[in-house]
């Protein structure tokens, strides 16, 4: 299980892993994560029925307190509790981010 504290999934196309300890840390190519789309998909099912449906510009995740949607339009963005991730998704995610900055 990878460790962190927090998870930055930006549109532009990079994620960005800022890690407890001495664990490797930094951003990596969005398109090389195979795990990123089933966890931006999950991340999904927490959109508030007012909310409108809209692609993301940022997903914020802070681990142990919540998580931040954030859209660009009007009555897109959306909060969501750390603890309503699912743990695999977000591990997956997570230790494949630590996978990929190790070999750099």
């Amino acid at each position: 299980m990878a460790q962190f504290n927090t998870l930055h999934i930006f549109s532009y196309g990079e994620t960005q892993l800022i890690a407890d300890s001495d664990l490797p840390q930094g951003k990596v190519n969005s398109s090389d994560l195979t795990h990123l789309e089933p966890f931006i998909t999950h991340v999904k099912t927490f959109k508030p029925e007012d909310k409108i449906e809209g692609d993301y510009h940022v997903i914020h995740i802070f681990k142990g307190f919540n998580g931040v949607f954030l859209n660009q339009q009007d009555n897109a963005s959306y909060e969501f509790e750390y603890s309503q991730l699912d743990t695999t998704l977000l591990n997956n995610l997570t230790d494949e981010i630590i996978s990929l900055l190790s070999i750099e």
